[in-house]
């Protein structure tokens, strides 16, 4: 019984020792033929885009802070200046019509409330010198109306309709889009056009590379585990060798074709550079264009508001002084006692005898 134990108990052993040795070459067949699978030199590999328009930070309010102007689409931040100064010369357009607007506006209300204040002052109980001094005044300070109406004017004709002008002549509109930016944005794309065609091809040279290393890395380690399995088959350990042999050429090549790209980006980075400042530095000029244009017109809404020499407001000064001059209490109270007060004649009674 004992010895019949025994030798149940070896068979056993030997059935676990098939089944692992089994198991072991079905794994090794997995790794050699899904994992490892021997390459070919002419496999396709997906483009890798470039990385402006891959990175998060597109999604932020001002994606262009603070990189590299020629990386890729950096230009549009230069785009990007030149619309917000086309949309402040919109606003400015918008804040000066609208002052504009409040000086009129003044003018006119100015004008109604002389009109109303008049006839409450001639229908009141005011009466002589004090009612034609207090009429006059009134009138006067409608002269004021006249200076505002001239401001109004002067800042349509000296700051809004300048600017509308400029805006028109340097920018140009059409139904699509701002001409002067869409010139830019032409001329930058010209100047990248050549490099992102680089930088694709660098980018795809990278993966492929990369990949390839990563392959080459994961067969070397399939190679030394098998070397290590005494029970692997010569088959096994051969098409390891092999991916291994294979991997090792498609990474020494496909280095030896990422280098090349990247001597080619050196060789051609000084004349890319020199193109996209050239675009660039046209961008400042309309940049610095625009802000001295922005200066010379905030001088001009500066003089418009200057009043010091207005005629109107001489002749309103002059007419409240004559006025003025004119205004005498004891002439109205001698005026008021002359036909109300004590040097009337009062009708005193007297004896009177009936009349039939």
């Amino acid at each position: 019984m004992v010895k019949w134990l025994k030798g149940s108990y070896r068979l056993w052993q030997w059935c676990m020792l098939i089944i692992d040795f089994r198991f072991n070459e079905i794994l090794f067949k997995l790794i050699i033929h899904v994992q490892f699978p021997i390459p070919h030199m002419n496999n396709k590999m997906q483009c890798i885009l470039p990385q402006g328009q891959t990175t998060p930070e597109r999604a932020l309010s001002n994606p262009w802070f603070d990189k590299g102007f020629c990386e890729p689409h950096q230009y549009r931040a230069a785009l990007d200046r030149c619309k917000g100064g086309y949309e402040s010369c919109d606003m400015f357009i918008d804040i000066f019509a609208d002052r504009a607007r409040l000086e009129r506006e003044y003018a006119a209300d100015l004008e109604k409330w002389a009109a109303l204040s008049i006839k409450q002052i001639s229908q009141s109980k005011e009466f002589g010198v004090n009612k034609k001094v207090w009429v006059e005044l009134i009138r006067a300070s409608k002269e004021i109306g006249n200076t505002h109406m001239d401001i109004a004017q002067r800042l349509q004709d000296t700051v809004v309709e300048k600017m509308a002008t400029y805006k028109k002549d340097n920018y140009g509109k059409s139904i699509l889009h701002v001409k002067k930016i869409k010139e830019f944005e032409r001329d930058f794309e010209q100047a990248q056009k050549p490099w992102l065609k680089l930088l694709d091809k660098i980018n795809r040279a990278k993966k492929d590379y990369q990949d390839a290393q990563r392959q080459f890395k994961k067969a070397e380690t399939a190679e030394k585990i098998i070397e290590s399995d005494r029970g692997a088959e010569e088959e096994q350990k051969t098409k390891v060798q092999l991916s291994v042999s294979t991997y090792k050429k498609q990474c020494e090549a496909l280095k030896s074709k990422y280098l090349q790209y990247i001597e080619e980006m050196k060789s051609s980075r000084a004349n890319y550079e020199n193109s996209m400042k050239e675009v660039l530095d046209r961008t400042h000029s309309f940049e610095r264009k625009r802000l001295a244009q922005f200066k010379l017109l905030f001088t001009a809404f500066h003089q418009a508001l200057v009043i010091d020499k207005d005629p109107h407001l001489g002749k309103m000064t002059e007419a409240f002084t004559q006025s003025l001059n004119t205004h005498d209490a004891d002439k109205d109270i001698q005026w008021w006692n002359s036909h109300f007060g004590s040097d009337t004649n009062t009708n005193w009674p007297s004896f009177e005898e009936l009349k039939d």
